[in-house]
């Protein structure tokens, strides 16, 4: 008799490791399918040229000098726009874009803060 029961438990224990391996390679195949989705929606590498950046130093100056009077401030920021060949809606596209893209968006905002830097040393200078 012991003989089957140990066969029953071999076939018991194997039929045990099966469902562990199929429930283990389904899981990596879940993951690895959640990676490839997460990577996808990234929409590859992103960066920003200076030229944004610039851009949009100039609107969130122009958005912090006139905040006492809206109209104004949407004026002034459609003229900085226009001097720079972009639509409101292509600077939204474009912010979305990077916004998306974490890694992108630490180094632009890297930028933007250095560019705010040598403007107000360049303001001090001039004084």
């Amino acid at each position: 008799m012991s003989p089957k029961i140990g066969l029953k438990f071999s076939v018991q224990g194997e039929a045990v490791l099966s469902r562990q391996k199929s429930s283990t390679n389904i899981a990596k195949k879940a993951s690895f399918v959640v990676l490839l989705a997460f990577l996808g929606c990234q929409e590859g590498h992103y960066t920003p040229d200076g030229e944004f950046v610039n851009l949009y130093v100039e609107l969130k100056l122009a958005s912090v000098a006139s905040a006492q009077d809206p109209s104004k401030a949407n004026e002034v920021r459609r003229a900085i726009l226009a001097q720079h060949r972009m639509t409101p809606a292509e600077f939204h596209e474009n912010f979305v874009r990077l916004a998306n893209h974490p890694n992108a968006w630490k180094n632009f905002q890297e930028q933007v803060v250095t560019r705010m830097d040598a403007l107000q040393k360049q303001g001090k200078g001039a004084k």
